[in-house]
């Protein structure tokens, strides 16, 4: 459950950060890119600071440490040189000079047959848990060791007469080995407590963690702040345009509208079908007008699509059905070209979805294929739909034979006014903004449209939208 729950929430996470609009989208990324950045500063901040201070800190109570034993080691030695019995236990003005303090905890000087000859710590109960740790080869060789051992608060006993526990605390604990003519007579054992600088540096990482978690959150806020002051000049530049160019196109439409029934009034004239210079001239200026209109509509249809006015109408429609009114409408400029085209689709294809949408789309696909597909060539439309994951999509496939894309143009195929080969597209037909169009339709919809090609061999579009 905690696993489906968390898939949830980094899906609507990431719902909150990539869906709206280009610049919400764009706002968003420079967002994570800017308090990325800052995180991993942050971040690399306070690992330093923990790691610098772990090393000063540790270092310095091992050093402390260290020195003790050596000083105390260094008088036994000098007491053991000196006295005819190094092995009996040291006399009691050698004994002066050992003292538990806040750098000593404990110390124990054991000789080789196991005699305690020196011995005091700030717990009785101390002795027993560092003589069994020696027994069992602890404390050996010099270096220093951590080790957890148990101190009592008080001195109450239980029912049994065994004192109460009170916490475990941290230790650090050193050997010194007493040396007689190259003969060891014993070892001393010093041991230091450092509870509090344990406590200290898990006190430490949990206020770290805590400021860090702070100004991530403060990070993310900064960052969003700075990358929406960021985008607010370019959204603005890109409304002012956005609005320019519908409002032209939209302008446009009317007198273009004009200029196509008065070249269609001229033609029908019969001075006209005796003049071929002026019947052709006619033909150009309506072909002409044509795709200038169709230019204004694309244009238009950019220019909603990028606002918030674009919305989905959805209804339940025959997909199957809608696919075989775009193949008969684009049916002549296939056949101009002798090419067939071949629809595979269940009988009964019914979707929620746009039928407008689905329409236009189906055309910008299969007229892109068409126009670039050779006389002679064949055009495959393959509709489906199915269910992963419990959602159920819809795959619309567009293959043709045609002449292909190069790889290097597969990136930048659906970016607006973007044309592989100009001057094929000059006699072709067209402006650049089909794909762009069938793209903006399939983002709107939270699909996929994908492109495989080969040069010489012909492309594949495949889309799959969520229902």
């Amino acid at each position: 459950m905690s696993g489906i729950k968390l898939k949830r929430n980094l899906g609507s996470l990431k719902k909150r950060l990539f869906d709206g609009d280009l610049f919400d989208r764009t706002r968003n990324k420079l967002t994570l890119q800017y308090s990325g950045v800052l995180i991993a500063f942050l971040s690399l901040f306070v690992i330093l600071v923990y790691v610098l201070l772990y090393l000063f800190i540790w270092n310095d109570q091992r050093a402390r440490l260290n020195d003790l034993a050596n000083s105390e080691i260094h008088t036994l030695q000098k007491w053991a040189d000196q006295d005819s019995n190094p092995t009996r236990r040291p006399p009691r003005s050698v004994e002066e000079a050992f003292s538990t303090s806040t750098d000593q905890s404990f110390y124990y000087l054991l000789s080789e047959n196991g005699d305690l000859h020196l011995a005091d710590e700030i717990q009785p109960e101390l002795r027993t848990q560092v003589m069994e740790a020696i027994s069992e080869g602890q404390f050996k060789g010099g270096g220093i060791e951590k080790v957890t051992l148990q101190t009592f608060a008080n001195l109450s006993t239980d029912e049994l007469g065994h004192p109460n526990p009170g916490k475990s605390a941290r230790f650090l604990v050193t050997d010194r080995e007493l040396i007689v003519k190259q003969v060891r007579v014993g070892t001393l054992y010093v041991g230091k407590e450092v509870t509090f600088q344990h406590d200290l540096f898990r006190w430490l990482l949990m206020l770290l963690v805590g400021m860090a978690l702070l100004f991530f959150v403060l990070a993310l806020w900064f960052s969003q702040l700075m990358s929406r002051k960021a985008i607010q000049p370019i959204a603005r530049a890109y409304a002012r345009q956005r609005e320019f160019v519908a409002d032209a196109s939209h302008e446009l439409r009317t007198p273009l509208s004009v200029m196509l029934r008065s070249i269609e009034a001229l033609q029908l004239e019969e001075s006209i079908e005796g003049d071929p210079f002026s019947k052709n001239v006619l033909i150009g200026m309506k072909d002409e007008v044509n795709s200038i209109t169709k230019l204004v509509g694309e244009l238009l249809h950019l220019a909603r699509t990028d606002s918030d006015d674009f919305v989905l109408d959805r209804s339940v429609f025959n997909l199957k059905a809608a696919a075989e009114t775009v193949r008969h409408k684009l049916q002549p400029v296939a056949q101009a070209k002798d090419i067939a085209i071949h629809l595979d689709a269940p009988d009964e294809l019914l979707v929620n979805w746009d039928a407008e949408k689905a329409t236009q789309l189906l055309v910008l696909l299969l007229d892109n294929a068409i126009k670039y597909t050779p006389d002679k060539g064949s055009v495959q439309v393959r509709l489906a739909d199915g269910m992963e994951k419990g959602v159920r999509f819809l795959t619309i496939e567009v293959q043709d034979t045609g002449i292909g894309i190069a790889t290097e143009a597969l990136p930048r195929i659906f970016d607006r006014f973007y044309r592989q080969d100009k001057s094929r597209t000059r006699k072709t037909g067209g402006h650049g903004l089909g794909l762009a169009i069938a793209k903006n339709i399939v983002d709107a919809s939270r699909g996929t449209i994908q492109v495989e090609s080969t040069v010489g061999e012909g492309s594949t579009f495949r889309v799959r939208i969520p229902l």
